[in-house]
């Protein structure tokens, strides 16, 4: 167990050397590291470049067990250097490249006190720049005090704290994993119940008093207020619109009024035919009204012969998927054609049987989505348990006691 104590606290720059900018010539390529390739602590992406020929950022070197951070503002990326970083790698000026002085500071120790809050609450306060806020190496070495055991205890609270963030990272994926299968409940339910619906179909251009595209707004400036024209953008995955009207484009209602075939109405569904083919939405009161740019089609149920939401489901089921992928257009942009859309065959049940198949398959995705929503929190909250395990290890308490 790790005691809890009061320990003295050192200035980084007593701690560790600040490695300068500048390389050693090269032959051949080297792989190339910027802010953007960390995530998660590791390295998941570089570009490779000859000394030659290398972006003017690329112009740090780390030896093993340096210990290297972004200065930029608001983004967590810590990497501690290997023997394959310090052969084969050439890093970007976006990092600091700290050397710890090993009878002073374990570099694991380092490496965990640049991922606390501790760190980068303060990075981020001191954070200066017009376009990119950033601190440099004065800031560093001026404001930035590490607490400091000695290197016994340093070695402890290293072992200990990878030893908790082991078990928290298997209990998140277990979550992440329960979360992928949640993902497939609501797919698997949709096939179901259309895959086996023993009954006629007709083709979607006998069910719909409208099936229409193209408003033509090509060349119109859009307007900050007005009528809303939707986007495929503007669809959310739960087959809703979305609701912050700072994501749309607008119209007057004289330049509207010239499109009235794709004016919608409540319980008609606006569908992407072309990008995001199949994205699907229905249109509530709010957006009555509204108009569609040509990447969408209004789709205008006749409400006695099809309920409106049993058709978004069918639509968004694998049997329309199937018909999609075999009637899509491929050029620069994927696309459907509105004609191959209106033979698509609609199973159609009676009007009765239409509204129990919609009322199931709702109840199950509001399920569904309570549950994706308390999975996402139990994940937050891992997040959130290593942070707090990361502050009691640098304010000098125990990591085992309660708070």
């Amino acid at each position: 167990m790790v005691k809890s104590n009061k320990w003295s606290t050192k200035k980084l720059g007593e701690v560790c050397e600040f490695v300068r900018s500048g390389i050693t010539p090269f032959d051949g390529e080297k792989e190339y590291i910027d802010t953007n390739s960390v995530q998660d602590f590791s390295i998941v992406k570089f570009q490779k470049i000859t000394y030659e020929e290398r972006p003017s950022r690329a112009n740090m070197e780390a030896k093993t067990n340096d210990v290297l951070v972004a200065k930029m503002k608001d983004t967590l990326k810590v990497y501690l250097a290997t023997l394959k970083d310090e052969k084969e790698r050439v890093f970007s000026t976006g990092f600091f490249v700290s050397r710890p002085k090993r009878n002073l500071i374990e570099p694991k120790y380092l490496f965990l006190y640049y991922s606390s809050n501790l760190f980068q609450n303060l990075k981020d306060e001191l954070a200066r720049g017009s376009t990119q806020k950033a601190i440099n190496d004065e800031k560093l070495k001026k404001y930035f005090e590490i607490p400091l055991p000695p290197l016994k205890i340093q070695k402890q609270i290293v072992a200990r704290i990878e030893e908790l963030f082991e078990k928290i990272d298997k209990a998140k994926e277990l979550r992440q994993k329960a979360k992928e299968e949640t993902e497939t409940i609501f797919p698997s339910a949709l096939k179901k119940a259309f895959s086996v619906l023993k009954v006629k179909k007709e083709p979607l251009n006998q069910l719909c008093e409208t099936i229409y595209r193209y408003p033509s707004f090509y060349g119109i400036k859009w307007k900050k207020e007005g009528i809303p024209v939707l986007r495929g953008e503007n669809i959310r995955d739960n087959n809703l619109l979305d609701e912050d009207t700072r994501h749309y484009n607008y119209v007057d209602k004289s330049i509207n009024d010239k499109f009235p075939k794709t004016i919608l109405k409540e319980e008609d569904l606006v569908m992407c035919v072309r990008g995001s083919i199949g994205k699907i939405a229905i249109v509530g009161n709010n957006f009555a009204g509204a108009n569609i740019s040509p990447n969408l089609i209004r789709i205008a149920p006749i409400h006695k012969r099809i309920n409106s939401r049993y058709l978004l489901h069918f639509l968004s089921s694998f049997v329309t998927k199937e018909f999609f992928l075999e009637h899509t257009k491929a050029a620069t942009i994927s696309t459907i054609k509105a004609s191959d859309l209106k033979n698509l065959q609609i199973s159609l049940p009676p009007l009765c049987e239409q509204k129990k198949i919609v009322a199931y398959l709702d109840n199950l995705r509001e399920k569904v989505s309570k549950l994706k929503q308390i999975q996402e929190e139990q994940l937050r909250d891992l997040v959130e348990l290593k942070k707090s395990i990361l502050d009691r290890a640098f304010s000098g308490k125990s990591i085992n006691e309660k708070k």
